[in-house]
C-alpha cells in the first residue's frame, strides 16, 4: 500500500513539474519577466520544502514525509516540515520509524477530509536530545470523539515501538494537540 501512495508522488510530482515547465514557458513567450521572477521564486520555495524529507537519513521516512505532503495538498492543509536531526543514531528500525509517524498521520489527514475541519495544519519536527531521536507532530484540536480515535490509534504504535523501547504520547493544550514519538538511542554512527 505504501508503494502505491510513493506512486501516486511520483505521478503528481511528474505532473506538477510539466504545469510549471508550461507556465514558465508561457511566461517567457508573453515576456512577462517580472511574473516570471516571483513564479520561479514561488516554485524555489515549494521545492525547497519538498527537499527538506531528503534529510532524514531513513528512506522509508523520507517516503512517509512525501506522501503526508501528498495528502495535504490533497486536502488543502499547510504542512510543515523542521529538520535538525537527521536520526542517523536512532536504534528503531527504519520501516517501524516510518510506520508509527505514518499511525500518526493518517488520523490527522481523515479529520482533514471533514468539510467542518476549520484550522488546516500539521508541523512535523525531527530533533534529537542526548539519548533519544524525536519527531513531534502539531495541529488543531479535533473534536473530542475524534480525539478518542487519536488516542486509539496511538495505542497501536505505542505496542509497534515498545520492542525496541519507543514511546508515544499526546498532548492536548491551547487549541492543538501534540504527539511525541520518542525513538531511543542516539549512537551517532
Amino acid at each position: 500500500m505504501r508503494f502505491r501512495k510513493l506512486l501516486d508522488v511520483i505521478q503528481g510530482q511528474r505532473h506538477d513539474f510539466l504545469n510549471h515547465l508550461q507556465v514558465i514557458s508561457g511566461l517567457l513567450q508573453l515576456k512577462k519577466e517580472e511574473r516570471l521572477r516571483d513564479y520561479l521564486s514561488q516554485v524555489s520555495i515549494e521545492l525547497a520544502r519538498l527537499s527538506k524529507t531528503a534529510k532524514i537519513r531513513i528512506p522509508d521516512v523520507t517516503a512517509c514525509l512525501l506522501n503526508a505532503f501528498h495528502e495535504a495538498a490533497m486536502n488543502q492543509v499547510d504542512l510543515e516540515l523542521e529538520v535538525t536531526s537527521d536520526f542517523t543514531g536512532c536504534v528503531v528500525p527504519g520501516p517501524v520509524v516510518a510506520e508509527a509517524l505514518e499511525c500518526c498521520l493518517i488520523p490527522f489527514f481523515k479529520l482533514m477530509e471533514s468539510p467542518q475541519a476549520q484550522e488546516r495544519f500539521i508541523k512535523v519536527y525531527f530533533q534529537e536530545n542526548e539519548e533519544n531521536s524525536i519527531c513531534r507532530l502539531l495541529f488543531p484540536e479535533p473534536l473530542l470523539g475524534d480525539l478518542e480515535y487519536f488516542e486509539k490509534e496511538l495505542n497501536s504504535v505505542g505496542s509497534l515501538l515498545g520492542p525496541y523501547g519507543g514511546r508515544v504520547n499526546m498532548a492536548v493544550a491551547n487549541g492543538g494537540v501534540e504527539i511525541f514519538l520518542v525513538f531511543p538511542g542516539n549512537e551517532k554512527q
